[in-house]
């Protein structure tokens, strides 16, 4: 794949015949204790992610500590590269505007020579492609890490400065319409908690046909307006398998069909179109799903299955805010993984609004939700777009 205007062959060239600089920091003497609110920015592996330089929670070291590390100080355009641990093949970019900083012994940095962009470069190393090279070149009876040496005798192909340019240019693009992306998702996702937390604390209420209030809304059990784990016949012989890793933030992420005889004994919950899934295990990540598909399915006891002949939507959505969550993590037992029995869960008490409002409430979020995963789409499809570039611009 390559850009209109440009046919020069790509020049096959070391890592360290186009740098003026590899290198990498080193703990400053003293260690953590060094460490200040304010100063020279001390970047380290966990700064280094998403292709980006994140410091949203900086340390800092002394101009004094900054001047015994001379050699791992951090200028604009600078590539940053994680050797080490399980960030190991991050990179980024440091941007135009950084104005000083250093680096740990996890973070190399990577300085080019004129004529060669490190905004074509880091993408390389973000590619399949690169990925693939660091774990080839890993050491250490672990290979847990890279050396200066190996990184240095990295083989890369080269275009033109022009080329580069516009290679580089091309994905920054694609890059900021990425996080475009994910800025409008995060505003979306606030603006459903923040209406959320309005209406089910019914400071928020929604009026019939008639511009007239509901009736006052009722205080229940979850299990008088519910049926908790409805008893079934049985399991059928083949089905798809939800366990506890199939669903992240509402959404079913695989479907995987499997046999009653080769099913784990948790495949337990026979679901229903409109069921809720609740997880039982670890419910602060609110990993819960609305059931609205055809077919046989069957969920694990680690979840719970709620079935009720109120608005289905509604309880879904009640099921998620803030108050009753936390009602949940108190009745909660066990640390590593804190869960919740059936009995406890089936106790909470709910505000039950009439059933007329409950559907109001249940569609008017359930829309909210189609938008974010409408948007969450088009964030996937624009990162496969990325993902094909970079594995055939770089071949």
């Amino acid at each position: 794949m390559r850009f209109p205007g440009f046919t020069e062959k790509w020049e096959e060239i070391k890592l360290v015949d186009i740098t003026e600089k590899i290198n990498s920091g080193k703990t400053p003497l003293g260690g953590e204790s060094v460490y200040l609110s304010e100063g020279i920015v001390f970047i380290r592996s966990q700064n280094v992610n998403n292709e980006k330089l994140e410091l949203e929670n900086p340390v800092y070291i002394s101009e004094e500590v900054n001047a015994t590390m001379k050699n791992s100080v951090v200028k604009p355009n600078d590539i940053l590269l994680n050797i080490t641990g399980a960030s190991l093949g991050r990179s980024c970019v440091v941007p135009d505007d950084f104005a000083l900083g250093n680096v740990n012994q996890h973070v190399c940095i990577i300085r080019l020579k004129e004529n060669y962009n490190p905004r074509f470069l880091q993408p390389i190393f973000s590619s399949a492609k690169g990925q693939s090279i660091f774990e080839s070149l890993q050491t250490g009876s672990g290979r847990e890490g890279l050396n200066f040496d190996s990184i240095k005798k990295i083989i890369l192909k080269m275009p033109v400065a022009g080329e580069q340019l516009k290679i580089a240019s091309f994905l920054s693009l694609l890059n900021k319409r990425i996080e475009t992306q994910n800025k409008i998702i995060r505003e979306l996702d606030v603006l459903k908690n923040v209406i959320s937390q309005r209406i089910f604390s019914q400071e928020l209420r929604f009026q019939d046909s008639n511009g007239c209030d509901f009736p006052a809304w009722e205080t229940k059990k979850l299990k008088e307006v519910c049926d908790i784990n409805p008893k079934i016949k049985s399991v059928p012989n083949s089905f798809y398998y939800i366990d506890l890793e199939s669903v992240v933030n509402g959404r079913l992420l695989k479907e995987d069909r499997i046999l009653k005889s080769e099913a784990p004994s948790r495949a337990q919950r026979v679901l229903a179109k409109n069921d809720i899934l609740f997880q039982m295990v670890r419910p602060y990540q609110k990993n819960n799903l609305f059931f609205d598909k055809k077919g046989e399915y069957v969920a694990s006891t680690g979840y719970a299955q709620i079935r009720t002949k109120q608005s289905s939507r509604f309880i879904y959505q009640y099921l998620h805010n803030r108050r009753f969550v936390d009602k949940v993590i108190e009745r909660c037992t066990g640390t590593s993984y804190p869960a919740i029995s059936s009995t406890d869960f089936g106790n909470i008490e709910i505000d039950c609004p009439s059933l007329s409002e409950q559907i109001k409430i249940g569609d008017f979020l359930a829309s909210i939700d189609t938008k974010i995963d409408l948007e969450n789409q088009l964030l996937k499809k624009i990162q496969d777009q990325k993902k094909h570039l970079l594995a055939n611009l770089f071949i």
